[in-house]
């Protein structure tokens, strides 16, 4: 009998089960991990929908105080400012004085004294008191509907509206917070809209709060690129980041003028202007006129020293002479009359020029000199200007520029040449009031400079002519040069003294002395140094042949001409050098 393997007969091996409630548990853990985890990722990468406040994002502290965006940018006030740049009053928008002088229009003028601001445009005067909506524009009366210029507290503010009778922008002034939204003549936006829905953020990320929800078709400025998002200002008055794919192609818009182009007049004297300073000091001497023209070779302009600031309140000194002006005029010579700040000790020049009644009546003064003794020009001579005398300077030249040119009058002005130090002179603005700007291209080393030198270098000559060329127009600019030189003496202690010498008379000088000299290009004069006593002798000569290196300098830079200090310094040498160029 045969054995059949049956599978049914096999022996089972046993399987362990695990018990149904553990799946369940298993199953439960996973999906609970997946939830946080999920939430967790909603979380992080769904954008919020909370909002901020503008309040807090512009960050006001005083009830009238507003914010100032200007071509886009926030500005944050100084900490000085306690009103902050802008407040409101009665709904009306005032821009504090300090903040337009230095992010719009620096030509206004605050006199705090007599409670005053100025404005000079190509050719009129406006005039405006603190606490009047009442102005002048010179002698006519007009009206704004609101006082022109409030101040809290030491702080000085302008209506808006009055600035942009003067200044070319725009502005839109939203409340709630109070803002104001500045946009200059010339400033350019990139202007786009919202592509749908939106939302302009604090921060360039989507946890950031919301500052304003944007709808579809908003106009937009596109401020700068951030990446993913973009900074932009909404025609709401509202600014932050909102996400690039929202927002449509860029387009540029430039801010239009909304008032006439200025035009700044000037007299022209022609070309190759030959200038030189006589120095009057006493009535008598102008009878010296004749003799002074007469061995003058062939000048176009004289300038005499006839008036100086002799009062705080305008008043000048002034020896002019009528049949000085005839006789000249008769030899076909322009009279400018020379005004200083330099001959009277008494007289606060920064209080002249920042008083606006004081800074009126010299301007009257000079005016009505030049129209009495029939001047063809003025020649401002104000030197040793204080930082703080810089805007009334700067406005008086405008004033009288105005002025002069109502009355045919030629007006030139005198300046170092650029430093550091004379920055407040203001070269541009005087470039587009006065006629001339004169280089005073002398005084590298003056009595009272703490070493020997040089009055004027070729090197140091060309350089101010450049650095001045950098505001002014060559064929505004006359070049001053010397007809002296300085003697130092450096004594066994160090002491350094010196003594001005004319041309005649330092050839005189280093004769007498057997002083042999040799010529230096680096200086562009001759040189000579000696020992006598205890002392030693330095001299950087000035003749001919350096005043023709200075001629040079004239002609490579088309300059208008050349003005000479002073008549007595002068040689016939030195008058035959300047026909070969005047």
């Amino acid at each position: 009998m045969s054995y059949r393997y049956n599978n049914r007969n096999r022996r089972r091996k046993k399987r362990s089960r695990v018990p149904v409630g553990y799946v369940y548990i298993a199953a439960a853990i996973i999906l609970l991990s997946v939830l946080v985890v999920g939430i967790y990722a909603i979380k992080k990468y769904t954008p919020t929908r909370e909002h901020a406040r503008l309040e807090d994002y512009f960050e006001l502290t005083h009830e009238n105080e507003a914010a100032v965006v200007i071509n886009s940018e926030l500005v944050e006030p100084t900490p000085d400012i306690e009103h902050g740049y802008a407040i409101v009053q009665d709904g009306n928008v005032y821009l504090e004085l300090g903040f337009v002088k230095e992010h719009m229009d620096d030509g206004y003028v605050y006199d705090p004294t007599e409670i005053t601001l100025r404005y000079a445009t190509d050719s009129e005067i406006y005039t405006a008191n603190l606490g009047s909506s009442n102005y002048l524009v010179d002698k006519s009366n007009n009206t704004m509907n609101a006082n022109i210029v409030v101040a809290q507290d030491d702080t000085v503010y302008i209506l808006a509206d009055y600035l942009k009778l003067l200044t070319d922008f725009n502005y839109l002034y939203y409340d709630e917070p109070d803002r104001v939204f500045i946009e200059e003549c010339g400033y350019t936006r990139n202007e786009a809209t919202a592509k749908g829905k939106s939302q302009i953020r604090v921060l360039n990320g989507p946890k950031s709060k919301i500052l304003e929800d944007v709808t579809k078709g908003e106009k937009l400025t596109v401020v700068r690129d951030t990446g993913k998002w973009s900074f932009v200002v909404s025609e709401n008055g509202v600014m932050g980041y909102m996400k690039n794919n929202k927002i449509s192609e860029t387009s540029e818009e430039k801010v239009g003028a909304n008032l006439p182009e200025r035009t700044y007049n000037h007299i022209s004297v022609g070309q190759d202007i030959s200038l030189l300073w006589h120095q009057v000091t006493a009535q008598a001497a102008n009878a010296e006129v004749a003799n002074v023209l007469a061995s003058s070779g062939n000048i176009d302009v004289i300038s005499p020293t006839w008036f100086h600031l002799n009062d705080n309140k305008g008043g000048i000194a002034s020896i002019a002479s009528t049949n000085y002006v005839s006789t000249c005029h008769a030899a076909g010579v322009q009279v400018w009359g020379l005004v200083s700040n330099l001959e009277d000790d008494s007289v606060d020049t920064t209080t002249v020029l920042n008083t606006t009644s004081a800074r009126d009546a010299l301007v009257n003064n000079l005016i009505a000199q030049a129209i009495t003794y029939g001047l063809d020009g003025i020649n401002v001579d104000i030197e040793q200007l204080a930082g703080a005398a810089s805007d009334g300077y700067t406005q008086f030249i405008k004033e009288l520029s105005i002025k002069c040119e109502k009355n045919d009058i030629v007006l030139s002005v005198d300046n170092y040449v650029p430093t550091a130090s004379s920055v407040g002179y203001n070269r541009a603005d005087q470039a587009n009031y006065a006629d001339y700007v004169v280089i005073m291209g002398y005084d590298e080393h003056y009595s009272g400079s703490e070493e020997a030198g040089s009055v004027a270098s070729i090197g140091w000559v060309e350089q101010g002519v450049k650095d001045t060329l950098d505001e002014v127009p060559a064929d505004q600019v006359i070049l001053g040069m010397p007809f002296y030189c300085r003697v130092w003496e450096i004594a066994e202690d160090g002491k350094i003294s010196s003594k001005a010498y004319g041309m005649d008379a330092i050839q005189s000088f280093l004769s007498t002395n057997g002083a042999a000299s040799t010529w230096s290009d680096e200086y562009g004069q001759y040189y000579a140094e000696y020992e006598k006593g205890n002392s030693t002798f330095k001299i950087w000569v000035e003749d001919e042949t350096s005043l023709e290196e200075k001629l040079k300098v004239m002609d490579k830079y088309n300059l208008a001409g050349a003005a000479f200090w002073k008549k007595g310094f002068d040689s016939t040498g030195a008058w035959n050098t300047i026909a070969k160029y005047l």
